[in-house]
């Protein structure tokens, strides 16, 4: 079951959809929905859990949030080492854009981005 929460932050863009079966939380999606567009901030499914289509189903559910509030496009950053997550988001249309060195310190980060509208 997905779910849309609200959490304590002291931003009133973050959002999180949380991805929970057995009240387990077994994975999470969390964004920024500044106006129209949506940054993802993270995107997280427990190790033991991956590979069971969690990512793909909260990615879905984003597109459709997106859809739904009329976002222009959606942004991310991603580790360069990171070719799961890469492809994932590529599969749902989301295009390299920009290198970020050492975005994370030690590893380069790319900039992905998605026209939604």
């Amino acid at each position: 079951m997905l779910r849309e929460v609200v959490k304590d932050d002291p931003s009133p863009y973050v959002k999180y959809i949380e991805y929970i079966d057995n009240n387990i939380v077994k994975g999470y999606l969390k964004y920024s929905l500044i106006y129209d567009r949506i940054e993802i901030d993270n995107v997280y499914v427990e190790k033991e859990y991956r590979g069971q289509g969690i990512g793909n189903k909260l990615m879905s559910r984003l597109i459709s949030i997106a859809t739904e509030n009329k976002v222009t496009n959606i942004t991310l950053e991603v580790r360069i080492g990171n070719i799961v997550a890469r492809n994932l988001y590529k599969k749902f249309g989301f295009h390299e854009v920009a290198l970020r060195k050492f975005y994370y310190g030690d590893e380069d980060g790319i900039l992905m981005e998605k026209q939604v509208i």
